[in-house]
């Protein structure tokens, strides 16, 4: 099950009306949909291939399934009347919209459609509600549904807008969402190269989405729906277009549960510590001091995180950089981790470690030394059980969510940074992208932007989660470069330390 629902930031920014004069007045006919979708024989022949997965066309409509990875639908000119189309559009976009962002998602969403009082909206609302309409669905889709329930709102994914890898699944033990469904509204010449595809996962052998199968692109007045499972992942791909907003009605059918749908534990390795490497050889001098360390272990000991710039030798910093531009980097960060409802990213693999530039190789055995655990024990005043780390690389497209499949063991991460800016300075943070956020309780509570040559240390206790913004196609060419490390604490002096400060508290 997802944590998505949990950490957000800027969910309720409400996204204001749309200025068009629109009319008041009841619509003269309520919608009617494509005639040829409630012809029994045209049911019966799409039923079949939703239910074998075989690949279908329609000739007549051109409504199509495609079979892979799973059964989707896309029934065309769904409804009859273009100008009642034209008027649901206007009235859909002058609903007040609210900017949902998180880990997952960056779009805008209006209230429950349900709700609303204009009367082209409700008339269509009112028509989805229909015995036909859910006798037509269940037809189709052979799935039986519970007409009492469904879920109906307007969305907009303007420039830079997503929802990445997930499976909607949303569900009680003997009822939840069985179907899927998205009324595009979307400008007459939507195309490919505006984003904005239904993209949908196949999954490996262990059930995990890997790679995008088929893209749909979002065409206007056409109906596109599946049936939600253990397997069916999808995502809305970024928009791109700078003048047009991907605009529709979506929701989701609910219905009696055949099968529970499984949650899967995703493994993760640890890596043992490596051979000694002196903290001189590479360590800007600034952070060696006695009196320095003491007052960076005062800040971390206050804030439970501190951000060291500069943090290596200036000539090591610049030789390190020198054997990254003379690499191969795709060869190196050869690994594509995932699974995408998950994460995104390249490290380099256990076989690669071999061909990892000097520089960093020496940094990544510094990061094992017992000089270095040491270092940060006077910073932190912790004591350490164990040590994972991985070297990655994060670009366009890359993300990490938070999801129970996937969360990290509490401890103190230590990330150093060394992006690749091309002819930029700095990262720009404007970008709404690549950042590591740190969230709890809905709220968040720390955000860290790749710099060069910056070591950021933080504690992440029970409740603190992180994930890796979205790093959306304004990044352009630039990329997230870092070795990232967890340190696992000892829990009995954490629980002892806590006995303490719960003793002072009682004596006072």
């Amino acid at each position: 099950m997802s944590k998505h629902g949990q950490p957000s930031m800027n969910s309720s920014v409400p996204l204001k009306k749309s200025k068009l004069d629109l009319q008041t007045t009841a619509p003269r006919d309520p919608p009617v949909f494509n005639a040829r979708y409630s012809d029994s024989e045209f049911a019966l022949q799409f039923s079949k291939a939703f239910r074998d997965r075989e690949l279908f066309y329609d000739q007549s409509s051109q409504a199509k399934l495609v079979n892979h990875p799973y059964p989707t639908a896309s029934l065309p000119n769904f409804l009859e009347s273009t100008d009642y189309l034209k008027t649901l559009r206007e009235e859909l976009v002058s609903e007040t919209y609210f900017h949902k962002s998180n880990d997952l998602y960056e779009f805008y969403q209006s209230e429950d459609l349900r709700l609303s009082t204009k009367p082209h909206i409700a008339a269509l609302k009112d028509a989805i509600y229909s015995e036909k309409f859910f006798s037509m669905m269940s037809s189709l889709t052979g799935i039986d549904l519970d007409p009492s329930v469904i879920d109906l709102n307007g969305n907009q994914y303007h420039e830079g807008c997503y929802l990445l890898c997930h499976d909607d699944d949303i569900k009680n033990e003997k009822e939840g969402r069985r179907i899927a469904f998205i009324l595009y509204l979307v400008d007459e010449d939507w195309s490919a190269a505006d984003g904005g595809a239904l993209d949908l996962f196949r999954c490996n052998e262990t059930g995990y989405p890997v790679e995008v199968a088929q893209s749909l692109v979002p065409v206007r007045n056409t109906l596109a729906f599946f049936e939600l499972s253990s397997v069916s992942y999808h995502q809305v791909a970024e928009v791109l277009s700078k003048s047009k907003s991907r605009i529709s009605i979506s929701g989701w059918f609910h219905g009696p549960l055949q099968t529970k749908l499984v949650s899967k534990t995703m493994p993760f390795h640890s890596v043992t510590k490596s051979a000694e490497i002196t903290l001189k050889s590479m360590l800007n001098p600034d952070y060696l001091s006695k009196n320095n360390i003491s007052v960076v272990s005062d800040i971390f000991l206050n804030q439970s995180s501190i951000e060291l710039q500069k943090f290596l030798k200036p000539d090591v910093y610049e030789e390190l950089l020198r054997e990254l531009s003379e690499i191969d980097q795709d060869q190196v960060w050869d690994e594509k981790m995932g699974p995408r409802h998950v994460r995104s990213y390249r490290r380099v693999s256990d076989k690669n470690q071999a061909i990892v530039p000097p520089v960093l190789a020496s940094l990544q055995k510094l990061f094992g030394s017992s000089e270095f655990e040491g270092w940060l024990k006077k910073l932190t005043n912790l004591e350490f059980l164990g040590l994972n780390s991985e070297l990655r690389l994060f670009q366009k497209g890359d993300y990490t969510l938070l999801h129970d499949h996937a969360l990290e063991k509490t401890g103190l991460d230590v990330v150093f940074s060394f992006p690749a800016l091309g002819e930029l300075k700095e990262w720009d943070e404007s970008w709404s992208a690549g950042a590591t956020h740190y969230v709890a309780d809905q709220a968040n509570l720390l955000t860290l932007y790749p710099k060069h040559n910056t070591l950021t240390v933080v504690l992440r206790d029970e409740g603190t989660l992180r994930f890796i913004r979205f790093l959306t196609t304004r990044v352009g060419e630039c990329k997230r470069r870092e070795l990232s490390a967890l340190y696992t604490l000892n829990d009995e002096e954490e629980e002892e330390e806590e006995e303490e400060e719960e003793d002072s508290k009682q004596q006072e």
